[in-house]
């Protein structure tokens, strides 16, 4: 049976106005290419800027054990659902990737951890700058690099790690990966390896994900 991968839709609103729930379709061909199946995991909530209750809590929880490996997608905002089901993840192992937005999310699960950057070099669609990877660290072990030139672009920076350890800075200083090595994958990156999978880091990272989720075993 092929493995699910959960991908948390993210809300939007398209060209004619409507409100939308979205998955980015890089993220969707690169799930069917690893021979995966993905699922969008939505909000089981009528007003997404409320707190879940128990027994909404307990009924996301049941989707989510569905998923062999979760992708936390970019984007503006997250919520009281995105928390629950990365936090769920992180309790119980489920290989979990994080992009940009997702990144901050992962770090913000117990505690709000974010802010507004105060300049304008990461937030704009054009940029490429330099990162540092740590050389201890997974990221390090996946790619085998120190040193990138990556397609970051966002207006919100994370503060510290919350619980996760730190694995990648900018070269202004700006954290640019996490990961929280008491599972076997769980990693937030704040670039986009998925508009870029003509470098061979990204492809590593993909691949490394992709590994942890076949190894998984659920019922």
């Amino acid at each position: 049976m092929k493995k699910r991968v959960g991908l948390i839709l993210r809300p939007d609103i398209n060209g004619t106005n409507k409100d939308i729930f979205e998955i980015y379709d890089n993220f969707r061909r690169i799930i069917i290419d690893n021979n995966c199946i993905p699922i969008g995991i939505i909000p089981n909530i009528l007003d997404i800027n409320n707190k879940l209750k128990e027994e909404e809590i307990n009924e996301l929880i049941n989707e989510i054990k569905r998923c062999d490996g979760i992708i936390c997608q970019g984007g503006d905002d997250f919520y009281d659902y995105d928390k629950v089901i990365v936090k769920y993840a992180i309790e119980n192992d489920i290989p979990i990737l994080g992009i940009c937005l997702g990144m901050q999310l992962m770090s913000s699960v117990y505690e709000d951890n974010i802010t507004l950057l105060d300049n304008t070099y990461h937030n704009h669609k054009d940029c490429n700058h330099d990162i540092v990877i740590s050389k201890n660290s997974k990221l390090y072990d996946i790619i085998k690099k120190e040193k990138l030139n990556v397609n970051s672009f966002h207006k919100e920076h994370v503060l510290n790690s919350g619980i996760y350890e730190i694995n990648a800075y900018s070269d202004d200083g700006v954290i640019e990966g996490i990961e929280y090595n008491n599972n076997n994958f769980n990693i937030g990156v704040q670039w986009h390896p998925e508009r870029d999978m003509e470098k061979d880091y990204n492809k590593k990272l993909f691949e490394a994900y992709f590994e942890a989720i076949q190894k998984r075993n659920i019922d």
